[in-house]
């Protein structure tokens, strides 16, 4: 049986390249005036490299019924999911979203949250009738072997719960919110800057204490399992 493969429309990618080249503007602005000069440069690459990068990114959701397994690709990561892992698809018009067992979610097209983006341009995602397809494929893989997808089941919810590469993700990026607030520094002295780099500063600081904290918490758990685990082994 042939594998089934959806991808990213163009519409929806020229709408995501106008998009993020608003927000890149926005982040020169604020880097302009809240930030010292001598980051201007050096993010403005990094960003600009970046929206290359996600204007060109290759996003596609493969189906392969033969293997039993969905292949979910964003640029140069590819994930493979067992079909019997597939808890929930769910197809909107700028994107879709992979719900797996275990709690992880997979979130594609960078603006398939923009609900409102979406009631004023009807653009297509690309992704029509993905949900259905893997859907049934899935009912059918778990119809057919119910034992294997328990098990599997089982499997990833133990992996899910100890969530130490998500921690250590989180607490990275606890801690680059807590850089960020730390440098922010008006540029001119009037009142509206200044009041904007304290309220960014509370908020990369809120946000980076409350990321770094969750991490931590995660990790702390891990290494509870992992001790329980050779306790009883």
């Amino acid at each position: 049986m042939p594998q089934e493969c959806w991808k990213l429309s163009r519409e929806l990618r020229v709408l995501t390249a106008a998009y993020g080249f608003i927000y890149v503007g926005l982040l020169y602005v604020v880097l302009r005036f809240l930030f010292p000069h001598v980051f201007l440069v050096p993010v403005l690459v990094v960003a600009g490299v970046l929206y290359v990068a996600l204007c060109f990114a290759r996003i596609q959701v493969a189906l392969d019924q033969a293997e039993g397994e969905v292949g979910i690709t964003l640029g140069f990561w590819t994930r493979h999911v067992r079909l019997t892992q597939i808890e929930r698809v769910e197809v909107r018009r700028f994107g879709t979203k992979i719900k797996v067992a275990g709690g992880e979610t997979y979130g594609l097209g960078p603006l398939w949250k923009r609900r409102w983006l979406q009631r004023l341009l009807p653009v297509r995602s690309g992704f029509e009738g993905m949900d259905l397809a893997i859907t049934q494929a899935a009912a059918a893989w778990r119809a057919a072997d119910p034992d294997r997808a328990a098990a599997e089941d089982a499997a990833s919810r133990r992996a899910a719960a100890r969530k130490t590469p998500a921690a250590w993700y989180l607490c990275g990026a606890g801690l680059l919110f807590l850089s960020v607030a730390a440098v922010v520094q008006p540029q001119t002295g009037g009142w509206l800057v200044h009041a904007g780099a304290l309220l960014l500063r509370i908020y990369c600081g809120a946000i980076g204490v409350l990321a770094v904290l969750i991490g931590a918490w995660w990790l702390r758990g891990a290494w509870l399992d992992r001790r329980t685990a050779r306790h009883q082994g």
